[in-house]
């Protein structure tokens, strides 16, 4: 008998670390976007699944969602930074490892 994964099983199952360099191209193309604590790459995917619009306003409003700053852009280019990463359709989903 196998086991069934859920969704966020297989979800997490998909992040992977990347660096900043490898993500610049995603970011010129508008489809980068940074999560805050208390959210993660899952909770971001798992509402984008939902298509639940009123909770991802919540999480812009509250600033765990949202597209990143030229500030927060210019600081992961000069350290390098390293990501959580996960892909969801045309979503580049990232958080900072030390979120």
């Amino acid at each position: 008998m196998t086991e069934e994964l859920t969704l966020e099983d297989k979800l997490k199952a998909e992040v992977d670390l990347l660096p900043w360099s490898a993500l610049v191209r995603h970011f010129a193309f508008g489809r980068v976007y940074r999560t805050r604590a208390p959210w993660t790459v899952i909770d971001a995917a798992m509402v984008l699944n939902r298509d639940d619009a009123d909770e991802l306003k919540n999480a812009m409003s509250a600033g765990h969602f949202g597209v990143p700053s030229d500030e927060e852009v210019k600081a992961w280019h000069a350290s390098e930074e390293l990501f959580k990463v996960l892909v969801i359709s045309l979503f580049v989903l990232i958080e900072t490892l030390d979120a």
